[in-house]
């Protein structure tokens, strides 16, 4: 997952946490985000014609999907860097998913009928219609981080993760648990059958 950090002359590297609401509320979060996805996908083709063939994925906005130009803009990154659509995977958060299906549906469906993987981000924090969800083009559900971080410190995580990784696998979607930070953490997820994990660890 390509994730921006800013290298500020005087601070160094300042978290997003920092500096992604101020882009949201002051609009710069779209042109930010257009270069990140250019410059993910740029970096990936390098990676590809080294003889490294390794998916990058990125998060979408939602001031990015709200233009209406958006599956063109992918399409032309990826005609412009070369990198097959097969090693690109676009991160939408299910806030926005759920906001506007038929939206997702009318602008993903063609960058994912070409071989872009598509992943709901952040799944399981929303309000997810799961009559909308099985028609809308996803590839992957990514299991909040909140939820890993439960583990063994609420009893009902167990419960949540293993249901968000068996619906995933009737969906034949793959997972990834975001926030694995032990072995413990990860240990469980391997054993219920979660694709991937992300985190510190």
């Amino acid at each position: 997952e390509a994730l921006v950090r800013w290298n500020h002359p005087t601070q160094g590297m300042v978290s997003p946490t920092k500096f992604i609401a101020a882009a949201e509320e002051t609009g710069l979060i779209a042109p930010l985000g257009d270069y990140i996805m250019r410059d993910a996908a740029k970096k990936a083709a390098g990676w590809l014609r080294r003889g490294i063939a390794l998916r990058v994925a990125v998060n979408v906005s939602a001031m990015q999907f709200n233009d209406d130009n958006f599956t063109a803009k992918v399409q032309n990154i990826l005609a412009e860097t070369g990198l097959p659509a097969s090693l690109f995977e676009l991160e939408i958060t299910e806030s926005i998913a759920m906001s506007n299906p038929d939206r997702v549906i009318r602008l993903l469906e063609p960058l994912r009928n070409k071989g872009v993987r598509i992943a709901i981000d952040d799944f399981g924090t929303g309000h997810s219609n799961l009559a909308a969800l099985t028609r809308m083009p996803f590839d992957v559900f990514k299991i909040d981080q909140s939820f890993i971080r439960a583990l063994g410190k609420d009893r009902s995580a167990p419960a949540m993760s293993e249901t968000i990784i068996a619906m995933a696998g009737g969906l034949t979607y793959e997972t990834v648990a975001e926030g694995v930070e032990s072995q413990e953490q990860a240990a469980f997820l391997k054993t219920r059958g979660a694709t991937l994990g992300q985190g510190y660890l």
